[in-house]
């Protein structure tokens, strides 16, 4: 009696394990079933108003120009004024210290955020594998940095050059007239830059938004040196080598360097 029981149970237990061996089967099957019949997605396209940086970007951007809109007000309307009049020294009645030009500067670190971010769009619009290899946080960074190492190599240049050749009190216009004017390109790309990350604007939109603010920025950059240092017929030629050595080759040479970093860090990366 005990034999038979003994095997009786051994025998519901193999009917058992062999049961549930089909039932976990029948189960793969049909979940594999599910997921061959589901619809594959689509990653969503990069867009930059979803990037973290390019956010953090834009409100400093924000702070920074109601800083000098609000603090600034009256020191930018009179150098805005005085842009196009030649002063030989500082008027009695400006009461405008140095310590005012935060607010030039303020919006001059706008414009090379500004600039970085238009460089970042371009770039990342023409060149996607830039995307997919290098970090958006780096990328951006590295833009960032040599618009502001252009604007840095593009002071000193000036303060060495006209320290040779001019003297100082037209040195000192220059540069407060060249920091007036980079301010006033943020002010004005400001704005462009909003439309272009939250709006979607076209690449090729925005680069010639951008070439045409930069081209009135040297058109005005060429009235003041001529209104500053060659204010006589003679000077033509000096004033075209002196603007062309430090107005045109820089930008050359950031644009032949940008195209250079982005070789190396698609290859790189």
């Amino acid at each position: 009696m005990n034999g038979y029981c003994h095997t009786g149970f051994t025998q519901i237990k193999i009917l058992y394990e062999q049961h549930r061996e089909e039932v976990d089967s029948t189960l793969v099957r049909s979940m594999e079933a599910i997921n061959a019949s589901g619809m594959q997605g689509e990653p969503l396209p990069y867009s930059l108003r979803a990037d973290w940086p390019v956010t953090c970007m834009m409100l400093l951007c924000f702070f920074l120009t109601v800083y000098a809109i609000r603090n600034g007000r009256k020191y930018l309307y009179q150098h805005a004024r005085d842009f196009f009049k030649q002063k030989d020294r500082a008027g009695l009645f400006d009461d405008f210290s140095s310590s005012d030009s935060r607010y030039a500067l303020a919006l001059s670190g706008v414009c090379c955020i500004s600039y970085g971010l238009f460089i970042y769009d371009y770039f990342t619009g023409t060149q996607t594998e830039l995307l997919y290899t290098v970090p958006h946080l780096s990328l951006l960074g590295i833009y960032l940095g040599c618009v502001i190492l252009l604007v840095c190599m593009k002071w000193l240049s000036y303060r060495f050059v006209n320290w040779i050749f001019f003297e100082k009190e037209r040195n000192a216009r220059w540069i407060t007239s060249y920091f007036d004017l980079t301010g006033g390109c943020g002010l004005a790309l400001f704005p462009v830059s909003l439309v272009m990350i939250y709006f979607d604007l076209p690449v090729r939109i925005s680069l010639h938004a951008v070439l045409f603010l930069l081209v009135c920025s040297k058109i005005l950059l060429f009235y003041k040196s001529i209104r500053n240092f060659f204010n006589h017929f003679h000077g033509t030629l000096h004033l075209i080598l002196y603007f062309c050595a430090l107005e045109i080759a820089p930008l050359l040479f950031l644009w032949k360097g940008l195209g250079y970093i982005n070789n190396l860090l698609i290859l790189n990366f």
